[in-house]
């Protein structure tokens, strides 16, 4: 019992704290939901399972409505007796502040509770006064550096319990074991020691450099360039942590604030309660530059923490972390130098930061920056930036910022591994990397493993086992089929591209949490599977390390119950590779000899309106016939047989240009979504299966191809206005460098996007693939969903366009 409240006791001082210490549970089935006013307000569930409280945060707190999906960060076991504990926790104690009984019963698993919680799919029911029935609590896919961080979600199951109109927080928001609310325990005032400063206001006119001007309607950032190592102690700089969130301009106006993303777009809808706290500033106007972030409980900036928030509703979990000022009160202070910038700053802040405001102060040393960076290295942190103390604040890449990291941090492909009976079975892992289409060898890998990884990973790898060989690999390297990535830590590369101090920190691998609303229909039968028949079953395609003709077979199989209701009856182009070399591939639009007999042909018009015969998969057999043909790639038109000359769904196909990361895409198909159902449409989302996004809108079967291609050019030009710095509708890769084209153009006659589900002729074979858009910014790499790892994917989440044909909306002509 000690170890398991271990974590719970050394956060707590028990002599100021009455709080209790813990003592060995009943054995009992109780539950408690506590409300608790902390430095983030949230809702604290807790069953009691062996002994203790197994306890997960839940910042928004359980919900009656099962589309609600909540999310829930697993905390640390609690003693038995905290299920009557009602009180205020004493401010500087962790978690200060009042907490209620919101609701308190007895619960029951539906399964066995310690399956549940091992394999991440956790249902229970509970019996209390307010909430009843059953409930699931589903874990999400963790970083590697979130090790012992889980974060989970929970909602209502389906059942006579549920409400999809009571909201319950607000109908029942009393103690169920006082009657009080929350707001009737009054936390103790703050310790006179700890006052919060009073300084005079800022005064900007007094800078050198400051330049009165009127509040501008933009700002271009300052960027740091990268850095190999940090400058001399003796160069002028000051060193600030470099932190792993969004950066952001806050521009104020008196009570008024926009913050706007590094590629120009207006996110103040997105960041929940954080624009309010810069009212309280009480500035004329200004800017302030900063980093969005979420903080774990140690204090460290956690991305995928951000993400979290941010597709379950922010609230009041975002931190805006300060650390230049551009403007304030009608003065320009560009070019001013950093360093008397940001002690402006730090008066402005001064009285309105404590240890849980929204907003506070990146703070930084001078001198020696080494010591900072060696401390960000051992926290996990991704590194520092070192600024000249002296210098403007200059737009765009400057060599004043300069960004270090504490360690390189790459993707690379796992290739083989060695065994080794002493060492749970893996004695190091073969890393590689993709190098025009062939995997070349990088090094090995052989610490970062704990136990549970290398038995997870020793069971996997035993099944990817091939006879090949990776070439320059160690002969005692056992090679696997190249489909796991491994995210690795290191210090550089050799110049023969080896990897130097390497150490494993995980896998990187897509999840799919969509819940399967429904069973997905069968529509490949037994007897279908059972006639699949390829020649040359073991030919590879795409290099030496691709995948077989085989393995495109079984995929095909796999996810034809997905696919095929977005395939069935819509003109298709086939993209074929019949020998596996990328330069025999060809696009098959039309009829061609030996074509299986299901596969409908039909004749219609072109956009230049020729009369062209085309092809169409009408059932499972066509479909499955077309592997022995070597068809890599489907290519649907926008349109049914049964209404051909009318599209019923349209694409903007965001294409990046040089220098967009996935990061960006993903943010900017967020945005774009916000647009789209501004407009009154309902957007879905997949990958390309390249760089880009799908963004795809089902349209009532009222517009002609002309009138539809019309509205979508429209809608593309108000969409790019919304963030002319990130966005553009004109062709050509000169004119997308740097920004994201929408491309509209995939809404003519006759003109085809990749189809749902489909493969894409590449070494590793990903896939366009349908996702749910709170999946979209959980997803590292689309790469990470492939021929090999979807299928498994699409067994835990259903098929997330399956209401697309019932979500169609008029497209204004």
């Amino acid at each position: 019992m000690a170890d398991k409240l271990s974590t719970y006791r050394a956060k707590r001082d028990f002599a100021r704290t009455s709080e209790p210490a813990g003592a060995i549970g009943s054995g009992s089935n109780r539950f408690v939901i506590h409300k608790h006013h902390a430095t983030a307000d949230h809702y604290d569930l807790r069953l009691e399972l062996d002994g203790v409280l197994k306890s997960w945060a839940v910042p928004k707190g359980p919900s009656l409505n099962p589309a609600d999906k909540r999310f829930a960060a697993r905390t640390e076991d609690h003693p038995i007796e905290y299920i009557d504990f009602e009180a205020v926790i004493p401010e500087g104690e962790y978690g200060g502040g009042p907490m209620i009984v919101w609701d308190t019963g007895t619960w029951a698993p539906m399964e066995d509770p310690h399956e549940g919680l091992a394999k991440g799919a956790f249902k229970f029911r509970l019996v209390g006064e307010k909430l009843r029935g059953g409930w699931m609590l589903a874990r999400l896919k963790g970083k590697p550096e979130d090790k012992g961080k889980e974060s989970w979600i929970l909602f209502k199951e389906r059942d006579t319990f549920m409400s999809t109109t009571e909201d319950i927080l607000q109908t029942r928001p009393e103690s169920v074991k006082t009657g009080r609310l929350i707001e009737e325990l009054v936390a103790p005032p703050p310790p006179p020691t700890a006052p919060l400063k009073k300084t005079t206001k800022p005064q900007p006119a007094k800078l050198a450099g400051a330049i009165k001007a009127p509040l501008p309607a933009t700002a271009e950032l300052q960027l740091a360039s990268p850095a190999d190592k940090v400058p001399r102690a003796d160069g002028g700089y000051l060193h600030e942590i470099k932190f792993d969130g969004y950066r952001t301009l806050a521009f104020v106006e008196g009570t008024t604030t926009r913050l706007i993303t590094r590629g120009g777009l207006d996110w103040t809808r997105r960041y929940g309660d954080l624009p309010e706290a810069f009212a309280a500033l009480g500035v004329k106007d200004a800017i302030i530059d900063g980093e969005i972030v979420v903080l774990d409980n140690k204090g460290i900036s956690r991305f995928g923490m951000l993400q979290d928030a941010l597709s379950s509703g922010a609230g009041n979990r975002l931190v805006f972390y300060a650390f230049d000022l551009l403007h304030l009160d009608g003065w320009d202070l560009r070019a001013a130098p950093l360093v008397k910038r940001k002690a402006l700053l730090a008066q402005l802040l001064s009285g309105h930061v404590t240890p849980r405001s929204a907003i506070q102060y990146s703070d930084h040393v001078e001198g020696d920056g080494q010591p900072l960076l060696d401390m960000a290295s051992e926290q996990g942190l991704e590194g520092i930036v070192s600024k000249r103390s002296d210098a403007r604040y200059s737009a765009g890449r400057s060599s004043t910022w300069l960004k270090v990291k504490a360690l390189k941090l790459g993707d690379f492909v796992i290739a083989g591994y060695s065994e080794s009976a002493a060492n749970g079975g893996i004695g190091a892992l073969a890393m590689g990397e993709w190098v025009e289409g062939e995997l070349v060898y990088r090094g090995k890998v052989g610490t970062g493993f704990d136990a549970a990884t290398m038995k997870s990973m020793v069971d996997r790898l035993a099944q990817l086992r091939i006879d090949d060989k990776l070439e320059g690999a160690p002969k005692e390297i056992i090679a696997v089929r190249p489909i796991l990535t491994g995210r690795v830590q290191y210090a550089t590369m050799t110049s023969d591209g080896m990897l130097r101090h390497a150490v494993f920190k995980g896998l990187r691998q897509a999840e799919l949490t969509t819940p399967i609303s429904a069973p997905v229909k069968r529509i490949i039968s037994d007897a279908d599977l059972a006639g699949i028949w390829v020649t040359n079953p073991t030919r590879r395609l795409f290099g030496k390390s691709g995948p077989t003709k085989l393995d495109i077979a079984v995929y095909y199989a796999a996810v034809g119950d997905y696919m095929l209701p977005h395939l069935f009856n819509r003109p298709v182009s086939l993209f074929r590779c019949p020998t596996g070399k990328p330069g025999d591939c060809f696009f098959q639009r039309h009829p061609f000899t030996g074509m299986p007999t299901t596969l409908k042909s039909f004749e219609t018009q072109n956009s230049e309106g020729e009369s062209q015969v085309y092809i169409s998969v009408e059932d499972a057999k066509g479909y499955l016939a077309l592997a022995q043909f070597g068809v890599i790639e489907f290519h649907a038109w926008g349109t049914h047989a049964s209404h051909i000359d009318k599209p019923d769904r349209v694409i903007f196909d965001l294409d990046p240009g040089e220098g967009i990361a996935w990061r960006d895409v993903v943010n900017a198909a967020v945005h774009l979504r916000g647009e789209l159902e501004g407009m009154g449409l309902k957007p879905f989302v997949k990958t390309s299966g390249g760089k880009g996004v799908h963004i795809v809108v089902p349209t009532t079967k009222k517009l002609t191809w002309k009138q539809a291609h019309a509205a979508c050019a429209t809608i593309a030009v108000a969409l790019a206005k919304t963030g002319k710095d990130t966005f553009t509708t004109t062709m050509g890769e000169q004119n997308r460098k740097g920004r994201i084209f929408i491309d509209y153009h995939r809404n003519a006659r006759s003109a085809t996007a990749v189809a749902a589900y489909s493969l894409r002729a590449r070494p590793h074979l990903p896939a366009s693939t349908p996702i749910d858009w709170r999946d979209l910014e959980s997803i590292d790499s689309p790469e990470d969903l492939n021929y090999s790892t979807l299928p498994g994917l699409l067994t835990t989440a259903g098929d997330p366009w399956a209401d697309i044909n019932e979500s169609a909306r008029d497209l204004a002509p």
